[in-house]
């Protein structure tokens, strides 16, 4: 595993990680959960991205997990989060925030998290200042070492300029490079940890049809029109994918979320610094 340093934090995080969400779905078996966190962390990631809305995320990771505290480094969000009926929940008030994150260090198991982000940004009729002095306030607690916000786009950018965070997580791969100009700059100069979410686009080749929700239908419908084929060669589209989000200089780690354990070790030993060249990437952006 190739591990590099998450901006200004000094953590030093494993290039690929894993996102957690898909492990708090209730659907999926205990043992299948505690699997794919057991065999992410023999294989060498040791960054852990989860939020308070993923389900039974944060308790099984707590659960599973705990016990080899020292061999991960954890993000989870908050301003989302669900209840205990499984309606997911937007709370920006200075009370939601720090109650969510508390609760979150219970279901974790942690005193103090590595890093507490906003899940989104505040709304139009939230009390934008109260929230993020609230995400602060977390942190002079010792509730969490570090904060950021989980956004796409400019208005990312400007939070960034406005509040002292520490991470950024936000999307960026081959189907969605707009990060590139609208984000990653601000980020680079501000010596920024950077979290990719959906490096490899959810996979989204893989599906023959149309999918029916909005979540995967956007990128599958770039997809119709990208090359993806004849820009990765011989190489696996996952793998030219992934590689493509690694080799940014911006990038600190990009997560892949899955209920595979296979898939974990697979995805890890993609990890061995190799970078694409630099035509191939230059190619890939002119086709998007």
């Amino acid at each position: 595993m190739n591990y590099r340093i998450l901006g200004k934090t000094g953590l030093k995080v494993s290039e690929i990680g894993l996102g957690a969400a898909q492990i708090g779905n209730a659907k999926v078996p205990e043992s299948q959960a505690e699997q794919v966190l057991l065999r992410a962390l023999d294989a060498g990631v040791n960054f852990i991205d989860t939020a308070a809305m993923y389900g039974e995320s944060e308790a099984r990771i707590g659960k599973f997990i705990s016990h080899r505290r020292d061999e991960f480094i954890l993000a989870t969000k908050c301003g989302d989060y669900t209840d205990a009926a499984g309606k997911i929940v937007k709370d920006y008030t200075r009370e939601g925030i720090l109650r969510t994150v508390d609760e979150s260090r219970k279901k974790l198991r942690m005193d103090t998290i590595d890093i507490v982000q906003f899940h989104g940004l505040p709304g139009e009729r939230d009390d934008v200042q109260a929230a993020f002095e609230a995400l602060l306030e977390a942190k002079q607690k010792g509730w969490t070492k570090f904060v950021g916000v989980s956004h796409d786009g400019e208005a990312a950018a400007r939070a960034v300029e406005q509040w002292p965070l520490d991470t950024q997580e936000f999307t960026y791969n081959l189907l969605y490079q707009e990060a590139e100009d609208n984000l990653l700059p601000a980020l680079q100069r501000r010596n920024m940890g950077t979290i990719i979410k959906r490096p490899i686009a959810n996979a989204v080749w893989q599906r023959t049809a149309r999918p029916p929700d909005g979540f995967h239908r956007g990128p599958w419908d770039r997809a119709q029109t990208f090359p993806l084929r004849d820009l990765a060669g011989e190489m696996p589209l996952t793998e030219f994918a992934l590689r493509f989000t690694l080799s940014h200089p911006g990038v600190c780690t990009a997560i892949v979320g899955t209920t595979n354990p296979d898939h974990v070790e697979a995805n890890a030993r993609l990890s061995d610094a190799r970078l694409l060249p630099d035509d191939v990437l230059q190619r890939a952006k002119n086709a998007l």
